[in-house]
């Protein structure tokens, strides 16, 4: 069932408690009391603006400095961070970054330079949330 409300959650976060139970197949207050456990739980941690005519760039950080929670505290402190993620594999940190103008993204990239080495894919076209 949990499923099923963060399925209609993805779609439009707009939604009310009552138009997703009515999905589902639950009251609205049983939807609500599910979603605030789910937040409780951490599988919900926020909800988001998604723009879809922003320009996405995916960075790959590569830490050169042993400064993770102060690294982590810039990117906090960013609103055009959409995602931030801690990885194994390539890198230490993979960030999804949202720019609104052409030159948004290399004083940033500037900024992050004191923390470590980057690399940058840019998104050309979106196929699927």
């Amino acid at each position: 069932m949990n499923s099923a409300i963060l399925q209609q959650l993805k779609q439009n976060s707009r939604k009310t408690w009552q138009q997703i139970g009515k999905e589902v197949h639950l009251t609205g207050q049983a939807v609500a009391a599910r979603v605030a456990q789910m937040e409780d739980q951490g599988l919900i941690t926020g909800y988001t603006l998604k723009q879809d005519n922003a320009e996405r760039h995916f960075i790959t950080v590569f830490m050169e400095t042993s400064d993770f929670a102060g690294f982590e505290l810039f990117l906090r402190n960013d609103a055009r961070i959409e995602s931030a993620y801690k990885v194994t594999g390539e890198g230490c940190y993979q960030l999804i970054f949202i720019s609104q103008n052409a030159g948004d993204l290399e004083p940033f990239l500037n900024a992050m330079l004191s923390y470590g080495r980057y690399k940058v894919a840019t998104a050309i076209r979106h196929i699927k949330s």
